[in-house]
C-alpha cells in the first residue's frame, strides 16, 4: 500500500474520516501555509488540486452541452495550472530540470481572460466597418418631421442600410465609422434641411472567426465586432508549441489579405494590423520557423524564432541588442551542429549582419559583469566622540573606525570595550547545541551503570543550562590605539553589522555561580582573588575548587583553589568570577566529566554578558 512519509494510506484515510469537517473546512477556503505544512507533501498536492477544482462536479460542468464557454474555460486554466506544478514536481524527482531559457513570446499569452471573451462593447475608433448587426444611436433635432427631438436606436439591416426615422434608408455598410457617420449628415442636408443628427454607435456585432493551425485551441470562435487580431489568439489560447509567431495569415473568401509577424508587435510595438477582422475571416497560423537560443550580454535572453535569410544581427536585435555586461568584447560564438560535428565559430561583430543562420544554431554572448560588494554598515556607540551608524571600506580596521569616530573620550574603558560580530552568532549557537547535546548523548549511554540513575537535580540543571544560552557574537580583540599601532596584525577588518560598544569603567566585580552569597562587589586594586571570594562568603561545599576568571574584555582564565594557588592574578573593574558547582556532587551522577562541555558551554556564555554599562 503506498504510504506518505512513513503513513500508511488507510491510516490517512481513517484519520480523514475521523475529522473531516476540520480538514475540508480548510480546503475549501484558501488553503493556510501552517496547514499544509503540517501535512506530507503528496497529502498537500492533492488537496491543492481539490482546492483549484473545488469538486467533482466542475470536471461533469466542462462536458456538459449547458456550460458557458467562460466557465469551461476558467476550470480548464485551473486544471493546466495543476498539472504544470506537477510536471514540476516529476521533473525534479527525476533529476530533469526545466530549460533554462522561455520560448520569446510565450507569456503573452500564458492566462485565459475574461476580458478577451465575446463582448459587444462599441469601438470608438474611426477606422471601425460598419456591417450589418451594428446599431446605432440616433438624434434627430430641428425638423418639421420632428416635433422637437427624437431619439432611437437603429439596427444596419441584412441590406446593409439603417433606418433614419421618419425620413429614410442610407446604405452605411462597409463604411468606416467615421464615413458612415459623414453620410448620413450629407444625407439628411439634401433631404431634411435643417435637421442636426447626433449619432453614436451604442453596440457591435459579434463575428464569427474561424481559428486554424498553431493555436492551442483550434476552432469557430465568436467575437465582438471590434476585436483585434490579437484578442482572437489569445481567446484560442495563444500560439501552441508548433505554432509560429512569425507568420499568421489573415484571409478572407479564401484570399490572403495580410501576413503578420507578431514580433513586430512584441519587440518593436508596432500594430500593423490595418485591416479588420469581419465575420467568415481565418486566422491561419503557420508552423513554427528555426529556433535559435540566444543567451549571454542581451537585454532579453530567450529562444527566437528565425525566419529564411535572417542574420545573427536579427536575432541580437530581437533580443533588445547587447546588455552592458557585452561592452569591450568585439565578436559573439556560433555553436553549430549538423548531423556529423559541433563546432563554435567566433563572429566579429561587424560581421553579424551578413551571417546567415541555419537550423540548430545557439548564439552564445560574452558578458562580464563587476560583482557588487555592498556597502558595509557598522555601529560604534558610547564614549566615542561621534557615536553612530558609519559606512567603511573593505579593508577598513577597528582602529580606523575609531578615529573616525573622533577617538575615544575622557572617561571611556578602552579594556572593557566589546566588538559584536553577527556572523559569529550562529556559529555559536551550533556550538552550544553540539555541546549539549554530546552530553545528554553521553549521559544517555551510561545510564545502565552501577549509580547513574538521573534524577530531577540534573534534569532541572540540564534545562537551566539550554535555556542560560546566549549568544551575541562577541569577539575579543584589542582596543587600546597605541597598542594597534605598534602591533598592525592585531587590529581586526570590521564586517558589515558589526556593533562596537565603548564603556565607561564601572568599578565593580561580578561573582556569580556556587557561592554562600553570590553579589556585586566594588572593585578595590589591593584585594586579591581570594578577598573577593570571602566578600561572597566563600564557596558552597558543591562548588568546584577550579574558578573561571572572566576579564572586561572577554578573555577568561581559570583559578584553582588550593594552597599553591596563584593569589597574584589579576582582578579588573569589571571582572567576573564564576564559581562553577562541581556536578559529580549531585546525586545520582558519578561522571563529572559527562557534563564538562556543559560548564565550558556556560563559561562562554557568562564571557559574553555586558558586565560594563555603555
Amino acid at each position: 500500500m503506498k504510504k506518505y512519509n512513513n503513513l500508511p494510506l488507510y491510516s490517512l484515510l481513517f484519520i480523514l474520516a475521523i475529522f473531516p469537517s476540520k480538514i475540508f473546512s480548510q480546503a475549501s477556503n484558501p488553503l493556510s501555509q501552517e496547514f499544509l505544512a503540517g501535512l506530507p507533501p503528496e497529502v498537500a498536492d492533492e488537496l491543492l488540486l481539490n482546492n483549484a477544482v473545488k469538486k467533482e462536479e466542475d470536471l461533469e460542468k466542462l462536458f456538459r452541452a449547458d456550460t458557458k464557454f467562460t466557465k469551461s474555460k476558467d476550470i480548464l486554466e485551473k486544471i493546466r495550472y495543476e498539472l504544470k506544478s506537477i510536471e514540476k514536481r516529476i521533473d525534479v524527482a527525476e533529476g530533469r530540470s526545466p530549460d533554462s531559457l522561455e520560448r520569446f513570446g510565450e507569456n503573452f499569452f500564458s492566462t485565459i481572460q475574461s476580458s478577451f471573451m465575446p463582448v459587444n462593447v462599441p469601438s470608438s475608433s474611426g477606422s471601425y466597418v460598419v456591417d450589418v448587426g451594428d446599431e446605432f444611436s440616433m438624434m434627430l433635432t430641428g425638423t418639421s418631421k420632428v416635433s422637437a427631438s427624437s431619439s432611437e436606436k437603429q439596427m444596419v439591416q441584412r441590406d446593409g442600410t439603417i433606418l433614419i426615422p421618419n425620413i429614410g434608408k442610407l446604405n452605411v455598410a462597409g463604411m468606416t465609422l467615421g464615413e458612415a457617420e459623414q453620410a448620413i449628415v450629407d444625407y439628411l442636408k439634401i433631404t431634411s434641411p435643417g435637421v442636426t443628427p447626433f449619432i453614436s454607435l451604442s453596440k457591435v456585432r459579434d463575428i464569427n472567426i474561424l481559428m486554424l493551425g498553431g493555436v492551442v485551441s483550434p476552432g469557430i470562435f465568436t467575437l465582438g465586432g471590434g476585436s483585434s487580431i490579437l484578442t482572437a489568439l489569445n481567446v484560442a489560447g495563444g500560439i501552441s508549441d508548433t505554432g509560429s509567431y512569425r507568420k499568421i495569415e489573415h484571409k478572407r473568401d479564401g484570399m490572403v489579405i495580410q501576413v503578420i509577424d507578431l514580433y513586430d508587435i512584441f519587440i518593436f510595438g508596432n500594430m500593423n494590423l490595418n485591416t479588420d477582422l469581419r465575420s467568415g475571416d481565418v486566422l491561419l497560423v503557420h508552423p513554427m520557423q528555426t529556433s535559435i537560443p540566444v543567451s549571454g550580454g542581451v537585454n532579453s535572453q530567450a529562444i527566437f524564432e528565425a525566419l529564411p535569410g535572417e542574420t545573427a544581427a536579427d536575432l541580437i536585435s530581437y533580443a533588445g541588442g547587447f546588455s552592458a555586461g557585452f561592452s569591450g568584447h568585439q565578436s559573439i560564438f556560433v555553436k553549430r551542429s549538423n548531423l556529423s560535428s559541433n563546432r563554435i565559430i567566433d563572429l566579429p561583430e561587424e560581421n553579424m549582419d551578413l551571417f546567415p543562420l541555419e537550423p540548430r544554431d545557439i548564439l552564445l554572448i560574452p558578458s562580464y559583469s563587476n560583482i557588487l560588494e555592498p556597502a558595509k554598515e557598522v555601529s560604534i556607540e558610547g564614549l566615542v566622540n561621534r557615536p553612530g551608524q558609519y559606512y567603511v571600506d573593505q579593508n577598513e580596521t577597528l582602529s580606523d573606525l575609531i578615529k573616525r569616530a573622533g577617538g575615544y573620550k575622557e572617561n571611556a574603558y578602552e579594556f572593557g570595550s566589546a566588538l559584536y560580530r553577527k556572523s559569529i552568532i550562529e556559529t555559536e549557537k551550533q556550538f552550544a547545541q553540539l555541546n549539549y547535546f554530546e552530553t545528554i548523548k553521553f549521559i544517555i549511554s551510561n545510564l545502565a551503570q552501577p549509580g547513574m540513575n538521573v534524577n530531577s537535580d540534573i534534569a532541572k540543571l540540564l534545562a537551566e543550562e539550554l535555556r542560560a544560552g546566549v549568544h551575541n557574537g562577541r569577539i575579543v580583540t584589542e582596543f587600546n590605539l597605541n597598542q594597534l599601532n605598534k602591533n598592525p596584525s592585531n587590529d581586526i577588518v570590521l564586517e558589515h553589522m558589526d556593533r562596537i560598544v565603548i564603556p565607561q569603567m564601572q568599578k565593580v566585580v561580578y561573582l556569580f555561580g556556587d557561592f554562600k552569597n553570590p553579589s556585586n562587589v566594588g572593585f578595590n586594586p589591593n584585594s586579591s582573588i581570594k578577598d573577593y571570594i570571602q566578600m561572597a562568603g566563600g564557596l558552597n561545599k558543591s562548588a568546584q575548587k577550579e574558578m573561571i576568571i572572566i576579564d572586561p574584555s572577554g578573555a577568561s582564565k581559570a583559578y584553582k583553589m588550593g594552597f599553591f594557588a596563584n593569589n597574584k592574578l589579576d582582578i579588573y573593574p569589571g571582572s567576573i568570577i564564576y564559581a562553577p558547582r562541581d556536578i559529580a556532587k549531585v546525586d545520582g551522577i558519578r561522571y563529572a566529566a559527562s557534563v564538562s562541555p556543559i560548564l565550558s558551554s556556560l563559561a562562554l556564555s557568562l564571557a559574553s554578558l555586558n558586565s560594563i554599562k555603555d
